[in-house]
């Protein structure tokens, strides 16, 4: 986000030195007249008056401490995180009079305006999404995205994730929430899931759950950081129902049954250092690193109470080369579940890999179809530009839809041992094509996989992969 810095104001300084005024004080009185803003008609006038009020709460200043009262709302503003740019102007204003007051200052104060021009990032935006693999077939993601929600930036999100194909059917709805506080550096989080899914394919069941989280959201727009912290509710009820005559129950997948109530206290840091071949699209990074890491204590109420502490880290690292021709991106990602109790987990708490997203080259979830208690993933690829006389592009700034040939390499397991002790696990490697646009999405790669220090061929899916998502929007 570019802000323009704040000084100590020279237009202001140099008209009132120029003239002979005053000299070069910050204890000179001034008189705020007027504050003037220049772009961001959508917002509501409560919007400001907000983030405006360490200034225009008083009129009579010095002018050290008008300067402190603008860089405040200045802060105010750039947290909001809805402003692309943003620059602040001081000027005499000398076409407004001062108020009749016989003892007002030692000295003349001079009348003042300060001045804010905006640039506003695009706020509102209905998004669909047809995503078609040849793993999972059509999967339908409809969404609806207001970051504006009554003037005040304040964010209304509906998502629907619909795919009817068996045997991965499902139907997830959520709801978001996300109010402004007096510090817009904070915001109110409210999140509502509702789902049904079936996972006969991999556990023999089916599964509904209705849920949501609520808490504290820190995000300034100015700085890399946002943390999480709230608390969650959900209800889980799984059953056999009737079973597909192609899916049979495999005896040895452990899944509990019936109705689950579960309550946990979550958390999640993240920081974001990355930077994209297109600041605008944001589609493709190319260089830098972000983290995340979420925390979770949580406690299962009723006939089998018990409590678990569930963390998951992930790291993503990128670097680019000879002008962007070579792109080296390398992931981790570990987490574990903890718990002193004789309460198993539920199986929508542990952890899974395997699938076109989570780990190409294995079925969904199938590396350890009971899934695990700890996890790992390592991945390395590394993205290369197209020949110029296939691709041609004129240079790297207007490349804002990459075209790039991959060579990607992934090793991963879950388990409820130790995975430092674990010498088993999967790893997969494969070559392709990734086209990458905000709006639409098109991979083909051919990969090779197998499981390490085992001969089972379970799950296994080595060959040609092909995915494809193309979505719209109103903006």
């Amino acid at each position: 986000m570019g802000a323009r810095k704040l000084d100590s104001n020279p237009d202001l300084k140099s008209k009132i030195l120029s003239d002979n005024l005053i000299s070069d004080s910050g204890t000179f009185p001034v008189l705020l007249t007027k504050v003037e803003i220049n772009g961001g008609e959508t917002f509501s006038s409560i919007f400001f008056r907000k983030l405006l009020s360490p200034l225009i709460d008083d009129g009579d200043y010095t002018l050290a401490q008008l300067i402190s009262n603008i860089s405040q709302s200045q802060k105010k503003l750039l947290q909001t995180g809805v402003f692309s740019d943003l620059a602040v102007s001081v000027q005499p204003d000398f076409y407004s009079g001062l108020p009749e007051v016989i003892d007002y200052n030692k000295e003349k104060s001079l009348p003042t305006k300060v001045i804010f021009d905006l640039s506003t990032i695009d706020l509102n935006l209905s998004e669909g999404w047809f995503n078609f693999n040849n793993e999972e077939y059509m999967n339908i993601r409809l969404n609806y995205l207001n970051n504006n929600f009554n003037g005040n930036a304040e964010t209304v999100r509906f998502d629907v994730d619909y795919n009817p194909y068996k045997p991965y059917d499902h139907l997830i709805s959520n709801a978001k929430f996300l109010a402004n506080l007096n510090n817009p550096a904070y915001k109110f989080l409210v999140d509502l899931t509702h789902l049904h899914q079936n996972n006969q394919s991999w556990q023999g069941v089916k599964e509904s759950g209705t849920g949501g989280i609520m808490g504290l959201v820190n995000s300034s727009g100015d700085k890399p950081w946002s943390s999480f912290t709230g608390v969650s509710l959900l209800k889980r009820t799984t059953g056999v129902g009737e079973i597909d005559a192609e899916y049979e129950r495999v005896p040895e997948i452990n899944v509990s049954e019936g109705e689950h109530l579960k309550t946990a206290l979550v958390s999640n840091v993240s920081y974001n250092k990355l930077t994209y071949l297109n600041q605008l699209t944001r589609s493709f990074p190319c260089c830098g690193y972000n983290w995340s890491l979420s925390n979770e204590i949580a406690s299962y109420q009723g006939n089998t109470p018990g409590t678990f502490i569930k963390s998951a880290f992930s790291y993503n690292f990128c670097k680019s080369f000879f002008n962007s021709f070579l792109t080296t991106q390398i992931s981790a990602d570990v987490g574990g579940i903890f718990s002193h109790t004789e309460t198993p987990i539920h199986h929508s708490d542990k952890f899974y890999l395997g699938g076109y997203d989570s780990f190409p080259g294995f079925a969904k979830n199938a590396i350890d179809t009971n899934g695990g208690t700890q996890f790992y993933r390592l991945q390395g690829t590394v993205y290369s530009k197209v020949p110029y006389w296939l691709h041609p592009i004129r240079s790297s700034s207007s490349e804002t839809t990459p075209l790039r040939l991959y060579a990607t390499g992934l090793v991963g397991n879950v388990t409820d041992s130790n995975i430092f002790d674990d010498e088993r696990g999967a790893a997969s490697a494969g070559l392709g094509l990734r086209y990458f646009n905000n709006w639409a999405r098109f991979d083909l790669g051919y990969y090779f996989s197998s499981r390490v220090g085992s001969d089972s061929l379970g799950g296994i899916k080595s060959g040609l992969k092909f995915g494809l998502s193309i979505g719209g929007s109103n903006s």
